[in-house]
């Protein structure tokens, strides 16, 4: 295992900064989901709650930073712990990975830094996946369809990695860069941001992904108020997108079979289960061939009942109304994130795997940016805890 220094030094604080980028980018990586498992296990997991415990009179502070936030995650958990043991496991590594979080933002920059280099691996990615896209053009009849290596190898899940990351480099590095600048080439940095992860959703047909960026777009343009200019912004490229063909590869496959498959989930839920209280993690199949919802909400039905749901959807309420109200960038990068998981995904409550990328560590760093006052008021009582001994 790799240790960090207890007392908070420098070396250790970017040595997991390191080893968060690593975790991140193994799911580029063509290894298995265990080793990309046991980086955050040995690598974060294991020195952050070392982190939290070492200074026990001061450790449930921590929770302060967003006490609604925590209760209602309690809740949840303890919940689909009720309902199915399974989810004790896949909801404590959750808050370790919180815990994590909260370690590397000691410094102010720990999980900006990691992702931004892991934002950086997720350009090159693309630019690879495009010029494989215009590769395949001319040796196939339909729109190709780009898979990469790893957990990444999901189409879905890696185009929400990358519009994700996008949209992570623009509001952490590129807008702040153009607030001195002319406004058209604000206008024209966003316009490209729009390119680029609208051609993340057609090099890997991924629908999610634009409903995931669609939300980041209209929440930016209403919080910065730029409703009306962001609205041109959009037609234009719906016009592109037309005038191109290229909205051809979105429709490729059809309609999907998501809509059967929630349908056929409710009937499950209603006929054969309970729908307050769900069925569990079972190893049902949706329409005879599919392993989960696709769809995070429709999954939270399934396995927790109406009751979990109920709850998730007050998570989600806490969080975007706190989050809202501090403006933290980190809420704009987890929408895509919280909206593309609509129609994708077997569920929220999991183990270490891509979701953590997109979709929690963008929620748990705007947590974390809601409460900052509470957060360095923690680190202060632990700063005075090591000075007394």
């Amino acid at each position: 295992m790799l240790k960090l220094d207890l007392r908070d030094g420098r070396a250790g604080y970017w040595l997991g900064s390191v080893i968060l980028f690593v975790f991140c980018a193994s799911f580029y990586a063509p290894i298995s989901s265990k080793a990309s498992n046991n980086i955050f296990y040995a690598g974060l997991g294991l020195p952050a709650l070392t982190w939290w415990l070492y200074r026990p009179r001061v450790a449930l502070d921590l929770f302060r930073v967003a006490p609604a936030f925590s209760v209602v995650y309690a809740l949840l958990a303890a919940w689909l712990s009720l309902v199915d043991i399974a989810f004790l496991k896949d909801s404590s590594y959750l808050a370790v990975l919180f815990l994590c979080c909260a370690m590397l933002d000691r410094r102010g920059r720990g999980v900006v830094a990691a992702f931004g280099a892991f934002a950086l691996v997720s350009a090159g990615m693309f630019a690879y996946a495009v010029f494989d896209w215009i590769r395949l053009l001319d040796t196939l009849d339909v729109w190709p369809r780009v898979a990469l290596w790893g957990q990444g190898q999901n189409p879905v899940y890696a185009a929400l990695l990358m519009a994700s990351s996008f949209t992570f480099l623009w509001l952490f590095y590129v807008e702040r860069r153009l607030a001195s600048r002319p406004r058209w080439l604000f206008w024209g940095a966003f316009a490209l941001l729009t390119a680029l992860c609208g051609m993340c959703a057609i090099v890997f047909q991924a629908r999610s992904a634009l409903i995931g960026f669609a939300a980041f777009f209209a929440a930016y343009l209403v919080q910065r108020r730029l409703v009306y200019a962001g609205l041109i912004v959009a037609a234009a490229a719906l016009a592109t997108l037309s005038f191109s063909g290229l909205d051809g590869t979105l429709l490729e496959r059809g309609l999907s079979f998501r809509l059967d498959i929630w349908l056929d989930a409710l009937r499950r839920l209603s006929s054969d289960c309970s729908i307050w209280v769900g069925c569990g993690k079972d190893d049902y199949r949706f329409l005879g061939q599919f392993f989960h919802a696709h769809s995070a909400y429709v999954s939270i039905l399934y396995e927790g009942g109406a009751i979990a749901l109920a709850l998730f959807l007050a998570l989600a309420a806490v969080f975007f109304v706190t989050t809202w109200r501090s403006r933290s960038r980190w809420m704009l990068v987890a929408l895509v994130g919280w909206a593309g998981v609509a129609t994708t995904t077997p569920g929220v409550i999991v183990s270490p795997r891509t979701l953590w990328v997109f979709f929690w560590i963008p929620t748990l760093m705007a947590v974390l940016d809601s409460g900052r006052p509470a957060l360095e008021s923690y680190y202060r009582a632990r700063d005075a805890v090591s000075r007394r001994g």
